[in-house]
């Protein structure tokens, strides 16, 4: 069912074609740097020391509290620093990773306490929200129904629906593990018009299930803003809806089916007319400055994290790419910048 609010902007799309847009490699960062201090104000203790070899995979910080996110080495090398606030790591190329520890049990066979505990060691958080996957969900709130982002309306971000297509397997059984902790059967799948493929992938899947419902959203901005989301396809403001994106739960499929933890980000490269847009899977704690580099822009005037209309502007590009960083549009010239950009 193909639905959409009134009141959305169609702005001109510089997101590229999600069908055929093939999820590229940046070049390596020599260096990852790994904040210690959490969204929730939390500051992790480090779990390693300066000259210690480090696995991918291996715990680099943590702290003994339930809403605390471990923090996870996405590459293999030497650790060169360790501060109060940051952790650096060499990169030996070598992608050298720690062994995987699958559950080995499938989600209905483990308790919800495991599942949730299984999240937080996997380092999961939510791409939308940047709260912990396990917090959002171990909260003891029990939601009407839970609904599926695969897509951002933001005009030059595309990451939700490169991580969405062709992961419809994953997703569903992130979902059913996500619905079993919060205690219900009701979700709402939303993909956007322009991923047919996305589509008809879950429509296959969900083809006898009468519990998940499946909506194909027009590409309208702002689609995705979850209040706008949960009004479209509920039909009420006030529902109370649990929103999740696809990258969330294909995280949660990967920690539960084989024990893996969260190493690498998703991340739209877009801007100037000149390049084309790319998605590139980013090792969390790369620099910012080497994956736009990856995507042709040498020295841009303007770097914008997170989207081009609402973003962050980015003033220094050594800054590391995080686990919910989900596109960095960068201009060679801010006369690119669209007129709808409120703020630069």
């Amino acid at each position: 069912m193909a639905i959409s609010f009134r009141g959305a902007k169609n702005y001109k799309k510089h997101n590229g074609s999600p069908e055929s847009a093939v999820i590229r490699t940046p070049i390596a960062s020599p260096v990852h740097f790994y904040p210690l201090t959490q969204k929730n104000g939390l500051l992790l203790t480090p779990t390693v020391s300066v000259g210690e070899t480090v696995l991918r995979g291996q715990k680099l910080a943590d702290l003994d509290v339930f809403a605390a996110l471990p923090v996870i080495s996405s590459v293999s090398g030497k650790v060169l620093s360790v501060t109060e606030n940051m952790i650096a790591v060499e990169n030996d190329m070598l992608m050298t990773s720690l062994p995987l520890n699958p559950a080995g049990k499938t989600y209905n066979e483990l308790t919800m306490r495991e599942i949730l505990w299984i999240m937080r060691e996997s380092g999961i958080c939510d791409a939308r929200t940047a709260e912990p996957a396990h917090v959002l969900l171990g909260e003891g709130k029990t939601p009407e129904c839970v609904i599926v982002c695969c897509f951002d309306s933001d005009p030059y971000v595309s990451s939700p629906q490169a991580a969405a297509h062709g992961s419809a397997e994953k997703i569903l059984h992130g979902l059913g593990a996500a619905l079993r902790v919060v205690g219900i059967k009701k979700a709402i799948v939303a993909v956007l018009n322009d991923t047919k493929k996305t589509y008809y992938e879950f429509k296959y899947r969900l083809r006898y299930n009468t519990d998940i419902s499946l909506y194909c959203l027009k590409a309208r901005y702002p689609q995705s803003r979850g209040d706008i989301l949960i009004k479209t396809l509920t039909g009420r403001a006030d529902t109370n809806a649990l929103i999740l994106s696809a990258e969330t739960l294909i995280n949660i499929s990967d920690a539960l089916n084989y024990g893996k933890r969260v190493t690498d980000k998703i991340v739209t490269v877009s801007g100037d007319d000149i390049l084309p847009p790319d998605n590139f899977r980013v090792p969390v704690g790369a620099t910012v400055r080497s994956l736009i580099e990856s995507a042709g822009y040498s020295s841009p005037q303007a770097v914008f994290e997170g989207g081009v209309i609402k973003g962050r502007k980015i003033s220094d590009l050594n800054a590391p790419v995080s686990a919910y960083t989900s596109a960095l549009i960068a201009f060679n010239d801010i006369k690119n910048i669209p007129k709808y950009r409120k703020l630069i």
